[in-house]
C-alpha cells in the first residue's frame, strides 16, 4: 500500500500543470457534486455523503493542489524579494512539469542576476579605488607618469575594453602625442605617433571638447598598426580644464564586442576631468621648483662672486666628484648626485657675513661657529627642491670628519653616507689646489701628500686611495697629451 501510494505521489509530481489543475478540479469540485446527487437519488445517509466530500477535497488539495500552489506562491515571494532588492536563493524545482520548467528558469534569471550584482559591485569597488588613486594625484606630483599608467589601465579594466592610451596636446605644435597607452593582449604604442588638432577621432574629440562614441582602429588610440585592421568600439573623452582641452582618453573594446554606453562615457568623462586637474597640478609644480632650482643656482653663483678666490670652485668639485664615484663604481643617479651636490654645497655661505666669510686671516672660536653654520643654511635653503632630496644630504653632511670631529653633526665613519664622504675629499682637494685668503695653492705632489695624511682622520682611507688613482691617471694622461 506504502509503495502503491508513493508511485502515485511521484506520478502526480510528473503531471503537467494542466493535467493537475483538471485532477485539483475534479477532486474539489466535480466528485462533490456527483456524490451529492448520488445521495439524493438513492437517499444515502448524509453522514456518508459529507464524508466521501470531505475525502475527495481532502484529496484535491493535499494530494494535488497543495504542492502546485506552493511552488507558485514561492516563485511570487521570489519575485517580490527581487523587486524589492533583496539577494534571494533558490527555489526546490524537483517537479518535472511547467512549475518544475518555471522555478529552474527563476533560479537561472536569478543566479544570473546575482552574478551581475556581483559584477557591479566589483565595478564599483574597482571605480571607487581608481577615484581615490587619482584624488592622490591632484595633490602629489611626485611619480605623474607611473599615476597616468594606473589610471589608463584600471580604466580599461573598469570598462570592459581591452586597449587605452593617453594623449597630451602640445600646445606650440597644436598636436596630441602619446603620454601612456596600456594593453590587455600586449598590442604596441605607437610612441612617435602625433595627431593633429581637428585630424581623427582624437583630433576631433579635442578640438570639439566632446566625447565621442563610435568605431575606429587600433591605431586611432596610438597603437601600432597590425594584421587586424578591423574596426573596435571607441570611447573617447577630452582632458578638459576650465573648458580647454589638454588631451584626450580613449578605450577601444575587442572588435565584435558591445558598443559603449552613456555610463561609460560618464564614467570617462568624470576620470578625465581629475586627470587633467592632476597633470596640471604636475605641471604648476614643475614650474614652480624649476623657478625655485634657477633661484637657488643663481645663489650658488653669487656665492661664489663674492669671494673671487672660489670661482669655479662649485663646478670643479662638482667634476672631481663625479670621477671619483665613478672610480669607486656608483651607479648613475648617484654620480648626478654628486655633480649637483657640489655645485650646491657652500650654498649656505649666501647666509654667512663677509667680514667672516672673507676673513684673510685666522678665524676666531666665536667666527667658526657661525662659519659652521653654512652647511645647515645650505640644507634649509635645497630643502624645498623635492628632486634635489639626495643633494641635501650631501649638502648637511659635506664637512663631517670620518674620525668624528667634523661639523655640524659629528658623525663618524661609515655612519657619514659615502656619497658625503666622496664630495668632501673632493672640496678639500680644490681648496688645496687653488689660492685662498689666507694662504697660496699647494702644488699637486704636496695636496697628495696632505690627503695621504688626512686618510683615517679628516677622509675615509678608502675615498682617499681612490681619488689618489684618479690624480695618478690624469697625470698619465695629461703626460701622454
Amino acid at each position: 500500500m506504502a509503495a502503491m501510494r508513493k508511485a502515485v505521489f511521484l506520478s502526480l509530481k510528473e503531471e503537467k500543470l494542466e493535467r493537475k489543475l483538471v485532477l485539483a478540479f475534479g477532486f474539489m469540485s466535480f466528485i462533490p457534486i456527483l456524490i451529492l446527487v448520488w445521495t439524493m437519488v438513492y437517499h444515502v445517509d448524509l453522514t456518508v455523503t459529507i464524508r466521501l466530500v470531505v475525502a475527495s477535497a481532502f484529496v484535491g488539495y493535499f494530494f494535488v493542489a497543495r504542492r502546485m500552489v506552493t511552488s507558485i506562491l514561492q516563485v511570487i515571494h521570489q519575485a517580490q524579494a527581487i523587486a524589492d532588492g533583496q539577494r534571494t536563493g533558490t527555489i526546490e524545482a524537483s517537479e518535472q512539469n511547467e512549475i518544475g520548467d518555471l522555478a529552474r528558469a527563476f533560479n537561472r534569471i536569478t543566479h544570473e542576476l546575482e552574478r551581475k550584482v556581483d559584477e557591479l559591485e566589483s565595478s564599483r569597488q574597482l571605480v571607487k579605488r581608481l577615484l581615490s588613486r587619482i584624488g592622490t594625484a591632484i595633490i602629489s606630483y611626485e611619480g605623474i607618469d607611473q599615476i597616468l599608467n594606473l589610471i589608463v589601465e584600471n580604466t580599461v579594466v573598469a570598462v570592459e575594453a581591452e586597449l587605452g592610451s593617453l594623449m597630451l596636446l602640445d600646445g606650440e605644435q597644436q598636436e596630441l602625442y602619446v603620454k601612456t597607452t596600456w594593453s590587455k593582449n600586449g598590442e604596441l604604442p605607437q610612441n612617435s605617433c602625433r595627431v593633429k588638432m581637428g585630424e581623427g577621432v582624437v583630433g576631433w574629440v579635442v578640438r570639439e571638447r566632446r566625447s565621442m562614441r563610435g568605431k575606429d582602429q587600433a591605431q586611432a588610440a596610438g597603437f601600432v598598426p597590425h594584421g587586424d585592421v578591423a574596426d573596435r568600439p571607441l570611447l573617447c573623452v577630452p582632458l578638459k580644464l576650465r573648458d580647454q582641452a589638454i588631451g584626450a582618453m580613449t578605450v577601444l573594446r575587442a572588435s565584435g564586442a558591445p558598443g559603449f554606453v552613456e555610463d561609460d562615457e560618464a564614467l570617462l568623462e568624470s576620470i578625465g576631468s581629475q586627470v587633467a586637474v592632476a597633470i596640471e597640478n604636475y605641471r604648476l609644480n614643475l614650474d614652480v621648483e624649476r623657478t625655485y632650482l634657477e633661484t637657488i643656482m643663481a645663489l650658488a653663483l653669487a656665492v661664489e662672486a663674492k669671494d673671487p678666490y672660489s670661482a669655479g670652485h662649485s663646478k670643479r668639485v662638482g667634476f672631481y666628484a663625479t670621477q671619483l664615484g665613478q672610480a669607486l663604481g656608483v651607479d648613475q643617479e648617484t654620480l648626478r648626485v654628486l655633480n649637483d651636490a657640489g655645485i650646491l654645497h657652500d650654498i649656505g655661505k649666501i647666509g654667512i657675513r663677509d667680514e667672516i666669510l672673507l676673513k684673510p686671516s685666522a678665524l676666531t672660536p666665536a667666527e667658526r661657529k657661525i662659519m659652521e653654520q653654512h652647511p645647515i643654511i645650505g640644507e634649509a635653503i635645497v630643502k624645498p627642491v623635492r628632486s634635489l632630496a639626495k643633494v641635501v644630504t650631501l649638502v648637511r653632511y659635506h664637512h663631517e670628519r670620518f674620525d668624528g670631529a667634523g661639523y655640524p653633526f659629528h658623525l663618524k665613519g661609515e655612519d657619514i653616507p659615502l656619497a658625503a664622504r666622496i664630495l668632501s675629499v673632493a672640496d678639500t682637494y680644490d681648496s688645496m689646489v687653488t689660492d685662498r685668503p689666507y694662504r697660496k695653492r699647494l702644488t699637486l705632489e704636496q695636496a697628495k701628500v696632505e690627503l695621504k695624511q688626512s686618510a683615517g682622520t679628516q677622509h675615509d682611507p678608502v675615498v682617499v686611495e681612490a681619488f689618489l688613482r684618479v690624480l695618478t691617471e690624469r697625470e698619465q694622461h695629461s703626460a701622454v697629451s
